[in-house]
């Protein structure tokens, strides 16, 4: 994790953090503990199972939004056309990407990092 790309990132991630706000221009806590849940995940469980859990619809969509915003970073920093899910898995599926596998689990480690401060310069949702 670099200091500087991170400094780098913020600008982009404030845009993608837009993506999280409510109507009123907020954004919820929750998002704050996804994002933070999401970079444990990655860190106990891996990669893979971290994306395809956060991209799946389950009892919260919201949780999808995490992923979109992760892409918005990545596709305007280093992987322009980049499905997440996709890139994953392919990379998985493939012996002999694990140096790919590295770099990409640090860009997104990078841009969650980046989200999580952006998410920090909006007014938190009064319901929380």
């Amino acid at each position: 994790m670099s200091t500087k790309h991170i400094q780098k990132l913020i600008p982009t991630a404030i845009e993608a953090a837009s993506i999280l706000k409510e109507k009123d221009g907020t954004i919820s806590s929750e998002f704050n503990g996804y994002i933070s849940s999401f970079g444990a995940s990655v860190i106990s469980a891996g990669l893979l199972p971290s994306i395809i859990f956060y991209s799946q619809k389950g009892d919260s969509t919201e949780r999808q939004k995490i992923i979109t915003a992760i892409e918005t970073v990545l596709k305007k920093h280093d992987y322009p056309n980049i499905n997440l899910l996709k890139k994953v898995e392919e990379l998985f599926k493939s012996e002999d990407k694990q140096s790919e596998i590295n770099r990409l689990t640090d860009k997104i480690s990078d841009a969650t990092v980046a989200i999580k401060l952006a998410i920090r310069t909006f007014p938190k949702s009064k319901k929380d």
